[in-house]
């Protein structure tokens, strides 16, 4: 029967609820439960168990201890091209490197400053690519690093450094700041049964998070101080698919990411820090693939940095006398391997002693004013990438685009390659960039490169598929 006014009078002046209402409320808490036990069972299994993240924050604090005057800050590219131990041997110093992969600015801002408040650092080293400044916020780094600082922080601070998360202008006002509250959604490991298996596995096995990383990122190796790094060689034959620009596409930098990083300069100059700003080293190729766009872009970030009194260097564009990097240093297009960072390190370590004796370290680099002498200084075919059109009869044509500095002359050569290997020459050696298929071939063209004169097979290569 109905409650009537006076019986829902009487309950309130008890203090006691009607059923109904009793009942909405338990079952908001029941769902409310359910969602929260949900949440917790998917970041158990779901939530990437070992990421490097974790491992950089892991071992940061381990360190906590040991005297630390240098700190390495940035996304991979930064992570990947130095080696704390090569620059502490050439330097002296005591590096740790709290690059992470994805590594936003205002997360490399807040590595800063945790390093300044511990350790009182004397130097950082803020590692950037093009991409570093042109590119959105990716919403899932954030949560992967906020989430590894907070494990092992007292409670108080890990509430606050979440807290931080949801109300910065990355997730404020968006769908993602409710997102957010289900780290498993951004950070999780490939959706197949194997995979979440391992997750659960790695999680159940009581293994640290740095050997979980090591079986979660294959290959990988950890060195110590922050650094890990992988073996792999890039495959120069691929390079077209290598660059960033295919990759990520190509855009302005944003005002924003400036902006970030004139916060981080400022908070190093505010704290007696000295700030270099390296724009890490990549093959020859996808510095060439921004075109004109690059120096444009670049020189925008080299005046911010150097109006704000900290160092600017492009290991790009660095004099071959200082530092000249080899084929097999690079793991792809956009990162050192492990004996690349070795060598790049020592070079930079160079860098680094001349600006510590007062030196103008810009004397060692091309400028993005003279971008002609940079073209000019390179030397050798960095990479061939080739396109394909087919005209409206049906003829096929495969055109060769090589990426080298302006006084190198390339010659070409197209061969017709069948699915069993076997080759057959099309268009032997000559100044032609670009090839007629003969109708009804099938299986792909080989364009090889090389410079005018000399007699290798090639210098590069790439392959070309053909339509069927």
């Amino acid at each position: 029967m109905p409650t009537s006014k006076g019986e829902r009078t009487a309950h309130a002046a008890r203090g006691t609820v009607p059923r109904s209402r009793r009942r909405k409320v338990v079952e908001t808490f029941v769902v409310l439960a359910v969602i929260v036990a949900v949440n917790a069972l998917c970041s158990f299994a779901l939530e990437q168990y070992g990421s490097l993240s974790s491992v950089m924050w892991s071992e940061y604090r381990a360190a906590a201890g040991e005297r630390v005057d240098t700190v390495v800050v940035g996304s991979s590219t930064a992570q990947r091209a130095f080696d704390p131990q090569v620059l502490d041997a050439d330097l002296g110093t005591a590096t740790f490197s709290m690059a992470t992969p994805a590594q936003q600015l205002d997360d490399s801002y807040t590595a800063v400053r945790q390093a300044i408040e511990d350790h009182h650092v004397r130097r950082v080293i803020l590692g950037v690519d093009y991409e570093s400044l042109s590119l959105e916020n990716w919403a899932g780094s954030h949560v992967a690093f906020a989430r590894a600082k907070m494990q092992g922080e007292p409670l108080p601070q890990a509430v606050a450094d979440y807290w931080g998360l949801l109300v910065s202008p990355v997730f404020f006002g968006r769908a993602d700041s409710l997102c957010a509250l289900f780290p498993w959604g951004y950070n999780h490991v490939k959706l197949d049964p194997g995979s979440v298996a391992d997750n659960v596995r790695e999680r159940l096995s009581g293994d640290n998070t740095l050997e979980a990383a090591k079986v979660v990122n294959g290959g990988w190796t950890y060195y110590g101080r922050g650094y890990g790094n992988y073996d792999d060689v890039i495959d120069y034959a691929r390079a077209r698919e290598s660059t960033s620009v295919a990759l990520h596409g190509l855009s302005d930098f944003k005002e924003t990411c400036l902006d970030q990083v004139e916060a981080i300069v400022r908070l190093c100059r505010e704290n007696g820090v000295q700030l270099v700003v390296v724009v890490t080293p990549r093959p020859a190729f996808n510095v060439l693939a921004y075109g004109e766009r690059y120096p444009g872009q670049m020189a925008r970030l080299q005046q911010l940095v150097e109006d704000e009194g900290a160092t600017f260097v492009d290991a790009n564009l660095l004099h071959a006398e200082t530092y000249s990097p080899q084929d097999a240093d690079f793991g792809d297009g956009e990162h050192l391997n492990r004996a690349g960072a070795a060598r790049f390190s020592r070079a930079f370590a160079t860098v680094l002693q001349a600006l510590d004796a007062g030196q103008d370290v810009s004397s060692l680099s091309h400028s993005y004013g003279h971008w002609d002498q940079y073209l000019a200084s390179i030397r050798q075919i960095s990479a061939v990438a080739s396109r394909l059109d087919v005209g409206d009869g049906g003829d096929v044509t495969v055109t060769a685009q090589t990426y080298t500095g302006t006084d190198v002359q390339v010659e070409y050569r197209f061969l017709l390659v069948d699915k069993d290997g076997a080759t057959t020459l099309i268009q032997d050696w000559s100044g032609s960039d670009s090839c007629n298929v003969p109708r009804g071939s099938r299986g792909k063209v080989m364009v090889c490169a090389r410079q005018v004169g000399s007699t290798a097979d090639y210098e590069r290569y790439c392959m070309q598929g053909l339509p069927h």
